[in-house]
């Protein structure tokens, strides 16, 4: 389970006191975990309660395998039951910890409880530096992404946009996760080696859905593009230069538009 996925599946809500990470929790059967109400099928995926309009979310249980619904106050639980089951129950712990902990400092700083986009936000910050300070791009790629997803959460699409055409020239430039300084070990083994660049279709996807919801023209995607890869050019000093990086880009999202 990875920091991202961790930070983002874990902490949706406080758990409730039937939530055990030991018990078999979860309906088996299509029946709402809230108000106890039969659904005419078992779905596949989250969906509203026909009768009390809560969300309803769909998981697999580690201890039998079987797909139950759960409330949202239940994920959590379910979450620390596959850590259990796959050995990663201390970082999972340890991630809970760390959450908590952010949560405090942002309840001190705001005055009030932060919400779990802010929480999440905060960590990825610090993510960042470390990543960075490490020599972990590829890390710290995963991180941007992530934050770009939060973005997207909240509706500020454009700055998501921005977010994963940053991902994306990260990713043109190969990315890699050195976790050293020494210019000897860098001198084989780069951090950013575009030999070993991979454009990830998601990403592609995101950023087509949002250019084509603002109708942006190729124009006014390619100056963001740059605007934004100057920016991390300057500062990360990439061996792909902004103009070609945009080629690339460019054959990625208008595949679609060009075949």
């Amino acid at each position: 389970m990875s920091l991202i996925s961790a930070i983002k599946n874990i902490f949706s809500a406080k758990r409730a006191s039937d939530s055990s990470p030991h018990a078999d929790i979860g309906n088996t059967e299509p029946i709402c975990p809230y108000c106890d109400a039969a659904i005419d099928k078992m779905p596949g995926r989250k969906k509203k309660c026909p009768s009390c309009g809560e969300f309803i979310y769909v998981r697999t249980r580690p201890s039998d395998k079987k797909k139950i619904l759960i409330r949202e106050d239940q994920i959590s639980a379910v979450e620390e039951q596959w850590a259990i089951a796959n050995g990663t129950h201390e970082q999972f712990l340890a991630i809970r910890e760390a959450y908590e902990k952010e949560k405090d400092v942002l309840r001190n700083k705001f005055g009030s409880d932060p919400s779990e986009n802010d929480i999440r936000w905060s960590i990825l910050n610090k993510e960042l530096l470390k990543h960075a300070q490490k020599f972990q791009w590829g890390f710290y790629r995963n991180a941007r992404l992530a934050m770009g997803d939060i973005l997207k959460k909240e509706s500020k699409d454009l700055e998501a946009l921005d977010t994963y055409m940053e991902v994306c020239y990260l990713d043109v430039n190969g990315p890699n996760n050195c976790c050293t300084r020494d210019p000897e070990i860098l001198r084989d083994y780069p951090p950013f080696d575009p030999k070993m660049a991979f454009v990830a279709p998601g990403v592609i996807g995101y950023i087509d859905n949002i250019i084509g919801n603002y109708r942006l023209t190729q124009e006014q995607v390619e100056q963001r593009f740059i605007k934004v890869a100057e920016r991390i050019h300057k500062s990360l000093k990439l061996p792909v230069v902004p103009e070609r990086a945009w080629k690339i880009l460019k054959k990625e999202i208008y595949k679609t538009q060009e075949t």
